[in-house]
């Protein structure tokens, strides 16, 4: 019997896999943001797509859509912040998909007709979507028995979810498929010949011994080298594209941490002495870690070697009342007591009989008659709704007891082989037999207590006034000078419109909504991340888009620099006959390896350079000392010494290269589809 509890424990597969699948799947990285300057008339909306305007609540609708597909999957009604803006990119994503790439491919003529959707449920061939949705648990293997009985429950449950898990199931199967025909209608166009493959083929094949030689560029001081505005004006123009960025701020920023003081640990060590003796005397160890400790009980039972160090020790030497710690390690008081000894086996393998939830009268009698000695197999044949363990017996194989869900566990910790229980969920009843078990010995529970020492109400209310301090200081004299009297560090940050975090600081979104909802050199209050107080100062407004010369012009200056310097050394190496005279000129060491091949990317002992590799390839033969290779650490010159060739196949180097081409024409047409859609987002005026 499939419901939603059913596909619980797959939750992970849907987040990961089906929401926004039809995109997540392709794209990588943050392609789907970009940003805009948010107008006045555009205040209660959170961006445009394809020229169409994305209201507040429109996007709230799509929002609120995902987080109920994600708390049915998972059977929880919270969420963390992480799940939320997760959910956010999703909901976007989801309405890039309606209003723009779905109308885009109609337009195109790729569709998915109605029959292709219920062959894509239901076929002999269904959606991966499905596949993996609807897997037997045992093999991993696609069970359409398990789609039929959870389809036929979707009218019977009263609460209408299964029913918008299922239809949402259903767009997000056609919207994958949509993408599929959009990537082989891309790849389709993408074809590598054979002499390209041959040529390639060629290159890679062949791997050299060099002697060489590198004149780092810092060898020349920037100060000797003369750039004017017109050559840095005229290397923006000819590179333009190299300065594409996306919507960005560049901020600067302060922390004022706070830390536990002298008194909060003396304060948290009187609070751990006194757990521990209300732990010593505790006539529930369960029930007293679970309402006293920071983290959760921990309900597994360990053999001998299981837990390591003195805990592990304490474990299994202690007696019923013993208490092992409290121990300090950095700022985290433990304390521990064994809360259960049970004999408890290894493995164990089960048979079961699934019966609804309405048939207790036969579950009754049914567990009753084979208490009484009946065929186990028989029954599990004639009554279990569990179609696929039913052909086998009802058997479910050999498994850890303890990976059950709790309620499975409990009822069956201490049966000997050969018992029969039933187990009851609100969903369906379990008629449950132990047919064999493995490894049986005596295992430990323990109840652990964990307590943090952290800073106090007065540490942090200290802490915050001295942040205060600070903003109204920079406020009134500039943020590098209060900073600069405070003696603080200034930390330096690039963020997006999105970002959930600034600076690895937890729960920090807000500080990058700042920046994009504030001005220029605007000084912000002071903002509570964690432990973290922050006052931060906008330094720099990147807009999408070729960022302008003024904004680039000192990385213009280094790119000129170094690339003055690579034409000075240059010209000292050219007409080189011999690497190891032309270093005794230059003053640098010369180089060796026997392993320099095309498709590396380091110069040895130098560092990443492909250039270098790329330049040795190119060489005309032995002996021959190459022309100068400019690269990014500095210009090389080398030598050929020695060569060895492994025959490669061209026909797998053309499978590569085609599979590699599919992936950049379809990677470069979505990027084209998304400039064309003209996607402006500004969220972050509202999350």
């Amino acid at each position: 019997m499939v419901t939603l509890n059913t596909l619980r424990n797959k939750g992970g597969v849907l987040l990961a896999i089906v929401i926004g699948v039809a995109l997540l799947a392709f794209v990588l990285g943050d392609m789907l943001t970009s940003g805009s300057t948010l107008m006045n008339s555009a205040k209660m909306n959170v961006g445009t797509i394809d020229g169409e305007k994305v209201s507040t609540q429109e996007y709230a609708q799509a929002i609120d859509q995902l987080t109920e597909v994600q708390q049915i999957t998972t059977g929880t009604q919270g969420s963390s912040e992480q799940q939320n803006e997760m959910i956010r990119t999703q909901a976007w994503d989801l309405m890039i998909r309606q209003k723009a790439l779905n109308p885009a491919l109609e337009a195109l003529g790729l569709t998915v007709s109605e029959d292709e959707l219920v062959s894509l449920l239901s076929g002999t061939n269904p959606s991966p979507i499905i596949a993996q949705m609807f897997a037997n648990p045992q093999t991993g293997m696609f069970d359409p028995t398990l789609l039929r009985q959870f389809v036929a429950n979707v009218d019977q449950d009263p609460t209408g979810r299964m029913h918008t898990f299922w239809n949402y199931l259903q767009t997000e199967v056609a919207d994958q498929s949509l993408i599929f025909k959009f990537k082989n209608l891309i790849d389709k166009g993408s074809y590598i010949t054979t002499f390209e493959a041959e040529q390639l083929a060629g290159i890679e094949s062949k791997t050299y011994s060099v002697e060489y030689l590198v004149s780092r560029y810092e060898s020349i001081a920037d100060s000797t080298v003369t750039v004017t505005d017109a050559e840095l004006r005229k290397y923006y123009d000819q590179h333009r594209g190299m300065f594409k960025q996306e919507n960005l701020r560049d901020i600067k920023y302060v922390t004022f941490e706070a830390l536990p003081s002298t008194d909060d640990y003396a304060a948290a060590e009187k609070t751990v002495r006194d757990l521990a003796e209300g732990l010593k005397t505790a006539a529930n160890v369960q029930q007293y870690v679970s309402m006293n400790s920071q983290s959760t009980f921990d309900t597994r039972y360990y053999k001998p070697g299981e837990i390591g160090g003195e805990l592990g020790t304490f474990a299994f030497s202690a007696t019923p009342d013993m208490v092992y710690g409290p121990v300090l390690n950095g700022d985290q008081w433990t304390m521990a007591r064994v809360a259960d000894v049970a004999v408890i086996p290894d493995s164990i393998r089960i048979s079961n009989i699934v019966l609804a939830a309405a048939q207790q009268s036969v579950a009754d009698s049914l567990t009753q008659a084979l208490k009484n000695g009946g065929d186990f197999a028989a029954a599990a044949q004639e009554f279990s709704l569990d179609t696929q363990s039913a052909a086998e017996g009802g058997d479910l194989g050999m498994m850890d007891p303890q990976t059950l869900a709790p309620q499975f566990a409990e009822a069956l910790k201490g049966v000997s082989v050969g018992s029969i229980t039933t187990v009851t969920t609100p969903e369906a009843i379990f008629i449950v037999k132990v047919t064999d078990s493995k490894g049986a010995s005596q295992k430990v529970q323990l109840g652990v207590i964990t307590y943090n020492v952290e800073a106090s109400e007065l540490t942090r209310n200290q802490v915050y006034t001295e942040a205060n301090k600070f903003a109204t200081a920079a406020n009134g004299n500039g943020f590098d000078k209060a900073a600069n009297d405070a003696a603080l560090a200034v930390r330096v940050a690039t963020v997006g419109p999105n970002d959930p975090t600034v600076g690895g600081m937890q729960q920090s979104r807000e500080l990058a909504r700042w920046a994009f909802n504030n001005e220029v050199n605007a000084i912000s209050e002071v903002q509570e991340f964690g432990n973290n107080f922050v006052i931060a100062t906008i330094t720099t407004a990147r807009e999408k888009g070729i960022a302008p010369f003024e904004q680039v012009k000192e990385d213009l200056r280094t790119l000129v620099i170094r690339e003055k310097k690579g034409q000075m050394l240059a010209e000292k190496m050219a007409g080189a006959t011999s690497v190891t005279a032309l270093a005794s000129t230059l003053g640098v060491d010369t180089l060796a390896n026997n392993d320099i091949n095309f498709q590396g990317f380091m110069a040895p002992e130098v560092g990443f350079d492909p250039a270098f590799t790329g330049g040795v390839s190119g060489i005309a033969k032995e002996g021959v000392v190459s022309k100068p290779i400019v690269g990014r650490i500095g210009v090389y010159a080398a030598q050929i010494t020695g060569e060895r060739e492994n025959e490669m196949n061209t026909a797998v180097e053309k499978a590569r290269l085609a599979a590699e081409a599919q992936q950049s024409a379809f990677m470069a047409a979505y990027q084209a589809f998304l400039d064309m859609s003209d996607i402006q987002d500004t969220r972050y005026r509202f999350y």
